[in-house]
């Protein structure tokens, strides 16, 4: 049986739990969560593999919101 230690893990966005659809920007579902490897989020069934920890903008129940610009630290130090 599983606990709940290997079912859900603590970001800075909130909770992520297995089984949560990943949903990019656009509205697209990525995948599924499989389980989350220190900064990445591994997805169970997917043409993309992980998406990273700050990639995430939000969590909506069983949903986990990406931004629309990927990862939170593109960019950041940048001159025009």
């Amino acid at each position: 049986m599983s606990t709940d230690a290997e079912t859900s893990w603590h970001t800075g966005s909130g909770f992520v739990r297995r089984g949560m659809t990943v949903i990019d920007s656009d509205g697209a579902v990525l995948g599924v969560v499989d389980r989350v490897e220190g900064q990445e989020v591994l997805l169970a069934e997917a043409g993309h593999p992980f998406v990273t920890v700050s990639e995430i903008d939000g969590i909506d129940g069983d949903r986990i919101l990406l931004a629309p610009r990927g990862d939170a630290t593109f960019g950041l130090g940048a001159e025009p």
